[in-house]
């Protein structure tokens, strides 16, 4: 099996995991349901859920006509798709992913994405 197909099945364990650390050490830390958090509007709607020394997560809500256009980041990040499908292309490959399903945005390489039917997803980085 290689990297990326590994990545894509062991990812939502990463995340399940980083949140429950963060609840161990955080008293005042609630229960929450990510597509909750972030509602769908006229334009890509962003929201920073969480963030540390370490990383952040990122909440994207993006309507069925509405697109990321290419871009690209200075580190590798992980995009876990919480609601929805959506075809993310990642320089000249393109990927269909759904609901549950993730794929790690490569750094320096250019990716954009368009969602099949309205979305929501997590970045982390």
């Amino acid at each position: 099996m290689n990297n990326m197909k590994k990545f894509v099945l062991i990812m939502p364990m990463i995340v399940l995991a980083l949140n429950c650390s963060e609840m161990k050490n955080n008293t005042e830390t609630k229960k929450n349901i990510l597509t909750n958090q972030v509602e769908y509007e006229d334009k890509i709607n962003s929201k920073i859920y969480y963030e540390s020394d370490a990383y952040k997560m990122i909440l994207f809500a993006m309507k069925k006509d509405q697109t990321l256009k290419p871009h690209s980041a200075p580190m590798d990040t992980p995009l876990l798709m919480l609601e929805g499908e959506a075809t993310i292309n990642i320089d000249k490959n393109t990927y269909v992913i759904n609901e549950g399903e993730s794929i790690i945005l490569p750094k320096n390489i250019d990716h954009a994405v368009s969602p099949i039917s309205d979305i929501k997803f997590v970045l982390i980085k």
